[in-house]
């Protein structure tokens, strides 16, 4: 994977002759405004999470801006400390507000979480420089196409999170993409050995939100597959979405638990015998690599960047398919050392996802973006 990085420290040297500081493009901080829509749980949102945890010891002093209201009910993810700006994109007054912000706040490089924030902050840069990162393919945003065109073509810079996603923008873009692979933080999400308990059933579990692209319904139909085979699985659903009452609708009868949000995700994956992913699309998902990191075994559909994640450490199965879902937690069930060595791989194949190395591939493309500014001495007056 590609990785755009050399920038070195982002912090200034303190030791500097006065010129020295007066000729170096990179503020002492640079202050980095987020753009998605809310911070309610999901894989971008844990994603700008840590690079706002990150970011201050790489010299980054982060914001965020969201342009969605919460969904009454939802949990959101803490980035505590970190100023938090709401506004709402149906306001015809958006385009304006955000520009204001960007001014007032000075912010050196707009960073817009996904191909929808980088099409709604094309309009609002002034000179202020955007880094887009696509983390999902279009699906529905097809009517969007324009926009996010136009968007992805006025960023200084565009990465993504899997190479699969680098492809689909790049052709839109009609430039090369940069890929930043998704990390997570290896030390929470560590292999632990689990003993399972015989006397429960063999727990197949998801961490995802309730919405279609899910396909949480294909998991429900897999059960229901191995219900008439006469086998006992349970479905354990971690997350929350639009679709709920429906998946409770479809599991009537079986042995399936929706959880709701889980705050102790480690705890939540070490009580799972397999761990599934059943979506129509995925980018690099924070899900399945802290499931992998766990030591958990893994069936993942055979979309986006799932098959580049896992490589031979799991198992891939055709999208919407739930009989196949069904024959292969059917063959886990019955393979204790094929549970065992497809853990230990996908638990190596983690390794090389760490939230310390994404972090940095992120401050260092910042200070790239802030060193190739037209007027650096502009931006550090900005700062004063």
């Amino acid at each position: 994977m590609r990785v755009r990085r050399a920038v070195g420290s982002v912090l200034a040297d303190e030791g500097a002759h006065k010129a020295e500081r007066e000729n170096d493009p990179r503020p002492v901080m640079i202050r980095v405004a987020h753009l998605l829509p809310t911070m309610e749980i999901g894989g971008r949102e844990r994603i700008v999470s840590d690079l706002c945890r990150t970011g201050p010891s790489l010299g980054i002093d982060p914001v965020l801006i969201t342009y969605d209201p919460p969904t009454e009910g939802y949990s959101l993810i803490d980035a505590p400390g970190v100023p938090v700006i709401g506004l709402d994109r149906r306001d015809s007054a958006f385009p304006d507000r955000l520009r204001t912000i960007l001014e007032k706040q000075k912010i050196h490089v707009l960073h817009a979480q996904g191909h929808i924030s980088a099409a709604l902050a094309a309009g609002s840069l002034g000179h202020v420089p955007m880094l887009a990162t696509m983390h999902i393919a279009l699906g529905s945003g097809w009517r969007w196409l324009v926009p996010i065109i136009r968007g992805l073509r006025a960023a200084e810079r565009l990465t993504a999170v899997s190479e699969d996603l680098a492809r689909r923008y790049g052709y839109l873009a009609r430039r090369q993409i940069e890929v930043i692979p998704t990390g997570i933080d290896l030390g929470h999400f560590s292999p632990s050995p689990r003993c399972r308990d015989t006397s429960t059933p063999f727990t197949v579990g998801v961490a995802a939100r309730l919405h279609p692209v899910k396909r949480l319904d294909d998991a429900v139909a897999a059960m229901r597959v191995l219900k008439g085979r006469g086998l006992s699985c349970r479905l354990v659903i971690a997350g929350e979405g639009p679709c709920r009452r429906h998946i409770e609708t479809l599991a009537v009868g079986l042995d399936v638990e929706l959880r709701g949000a889980v705050m102790d995700m480690p705890e939540f994956l070490r009580s799972l015998d397999v761990f599934l992913l059943p979506s129509d699309h995925e980018g690099t998902p924070a899900a399945l690599l802290e499931a992998m990191a766990i030591g958990l075994p893994c069936i993942a559909t055979r979309v986006g960047g799932m098959p580049a994640l896992l490589g031979s450490a799991g198992v891939l199965v055709p999208r919407r398919d739930p009989h196949a879902i069904a024959d292969e937690v059917q063959h886990l069930l019955g393979n204790p050392g094929r549970r065992l060595d497809l853990g230990k791989a996908a638990a190596q194949r983690a390794m090389s996802h760490s939230m310390t190395y994404q972090a940095r591939a992120y401050a260092d493309l910042y200070a790239l973006i802030c060193a190739c500014g037209s007027n650096p001495r502009a931006m550090r007056q900005r700062d004063a």
